[in-house]
């Protein structure tokens, strides 16, 4: 009895001193980005943009048939862990808070330039991909292939906006690239 009542004893103590340990402090996240701009589209833009514009040939909603090809389209590649629509309402999402990544501060192209953020267009271009990732979740809560669909057409837009005038500068590493326009 005197062992267990030793025990007994010996754990409550534990408990409470480890209850009254002061707790380390989390360290803050890191502020410095990890990967650069092209790292951040191809790994959020890129494949959470193309599970909405496969929307527009498949419907995410639409039973699966027995025996289909698993991973014939986009998205169903996912639709074992998430519904279709799910996997659409949450590509809309990486979209639209994507958008923060894109902007944070020190963030570098893939040619080592600084990412853009402070130019009044670039700004302008984030806030067409908000809105256009808000608008295709909007629409995927719906349900409606057709206005997800219908939504594609300004998220394509948003995209080749900002494509045009800071991308489609010749090869990657180009210096051309996330150079803001000359001023007329």
């Amino acid at each position: 009895m005197r062992i267990l009542s030793t025990a007994l004893t010996c754990a409550f103590v534990t408990a409470v001193a480890v209850a009254q340990a002061p707790s380390k402090p989390v360290p803050a996240p890191s502020s410095k980005p990890t990967g650069t701009l092209a790292q951040v589209m191809r790994g959020i833009y890129f494949p959470n943009a193309n599970l909405i514009f496969d929307v527009q040939q498949n419907d995410p909603g639409a039973p699966k048939k027995k025996g289909a090809e698993t991973g014939a389209s986009a998205t169903d590649t996912y639709a074992n862990a998430y519904s279709g629509w799910e996997v659409v309402e949450n590509a809309a999402v990486a979209l639209t808070d994507g958008v923060d990544l894109i902007l944070t501060p020190g963030r570098r192209c893939q040619n080592g330039k600084p990412v853009p953020a402070q130019q009044a267009d670039f700004q302008k271009f984030a806030r067409n991909m908000r809105r256009s990732g808000l608008a295709a979740l909007q629409a995927a809560r719906t349900r409606n292939q057709e206005k997800v669909s219908d939504a594609t057409n300004d998220l394509a837009d948003a995209c080749s906006m900002c494509h045009e005038v800071y991308r489609d500068k010749g090869p990657a590493d180009s210096p051309a690239r996330c150079t803001p326009a000359l001023k007329k």
